[in-house]
């Protein structure tokens, strides 16, 4: 009875406009996977509290914020609230093989890593430019400057679209060099969204955005969806290869959304054999007194997506305190099987 009755003051709470009082860690993203069970529906409540929020990156304990109703309609309530993904920090290596045991035990990393979102939200790197497919010509209503998930979008193309079909917002980023020979290692694509063709006029057509990872703008361009093959199951064991290099990039997955997912990109990729769910170590060199130490493990790295020269990874920190940047080096730790 009791169960029933927390149930009901939930969708009682979901069906109408109430209010949330910051905390201190929160987010939007966590924020609307409270109320919403669905964290990718945060630009709702920024857009309730425009006059409160100058920054979607910031918000401030004691803020109390405008919680509209669910824009999805009724949704299962749960009795806790959904957390921020936030891979443990702590990621555990390969235990010691046992003395009487013949196989070498493995361990399974958080599987929402390899999920089409996360992957898709990690953009990717091309070795051309990207010929240029459609862009983002206007909104409905006009006027749109900070597009979010949910918005009317135009785009400036006819031909070989379809209604239904599904499409990748994005924005061309920088080319990527390495930070110790300066060689051309590829082009960022920086992926803000998905948006799905709903009407074709004779020159344009309406889209509606369906998923937003950043805020998209007029110009940024749009290609058709390639749907992403995410496994479903990694196994990681200790590797035997010796595989050296450096962090290329850090990026924030997104401006608005999270601090705690952090993209990495490193100088290893298919050419290398590395693979998707394979570990990497960030590691400092130590000198104490003009002699050398023990290397220093500052964070990991689980490769979600690879290209030729490039693989792009989940950044995960073992020690909040230390800055991970351009140029740290890694090391081959686990293999994905």
């Amino acid at each position: 009875m009791r169960k029933m009755l927390i149930l009901l003051v939930f969708v009682s709470i979901f069906a109408q406009e109430t209010t949330h009082v910051v905390k201190e860690g929160d987010t939007l993203w966590d924020i609307a996977g409270w109320y919403y069970q669905d964290p990718f529906l945060w630009p709702y409540i920024w857009r309730a509290n425009l006059t409160k929020i100058e920054d979607p990156h910031w918000i401030y304990p004691d803020q109390e914020f405008i919680i509209p109703p669910s824009p999805e309609g009724y949704v299962e309530p749960t009795e806790a609230p959904v957390e921020e993904y936030y891979p443990d920090m702590t990621v555990p290596t390969a235990p010691p093989k046992k003395k009487e045991a013949e196989i070498i035990s493995v361990v399974t990393p958080e599987r929402r890593i390899f999920s089409e979102e996360m992957i898709h939200r990690a953009g990717f790197i091309i070795e051309e430019d990207l010929p240029l497919w459609a862009k983002i010509t206007g909104t409905e209503p006009a006027g749109e400057e900070r597009i979010t998930s949910h918005k009317k979008v135009y785009i400036d193309r006819v031909e070989d679209v379809n209604i239904g079909e599904v499409l990748t917002i994005y924005r061309p980023g920088k080319d990527i060099k390495h930070p110790k020979t300066g060689a051309f290692l590829g082009k960022e694509i920086i992926v803000l969204g998905k948006a799905e063709v709903e009407a074709i006029g004779n020159e344009g057509s309406r889209c509606k955005v369906i998923a937003s990872y950043d805020v998209i703008k007029h110009g940024d361009r749009v290609i058709p969806y390639d749907p992403i093959l995410a496994p479903d199951h990694v196994e990681l064991i200790p590797t035997e290869r010796e595989v050296e290099g450096y962090i290329v990039e850090v990026k924030n997955a997104s401006k608005l959304m999270t601090q705690s997912q952090v993209f990495a990109y490193i100088d290893h990729g298919e050419d290398s054999g590395v693979a998707v769910g394979d570990m990497f170590d960030v590691y400092q060199t130590r000198k104490v007194g003009g002699k050398e130490m023990p290397d220093f493990n500052i964070a990991k790295i689980q490769v979600i997506s690879t290209f030729r020269n490039v693989s792009i990874g989940l950044l995960l920190r073992d020690r909040e305190t230390i800055l991970v940047k351009r140029g740290e080096k890694i090391r081959l730790a686990l293999e994905a099987r």
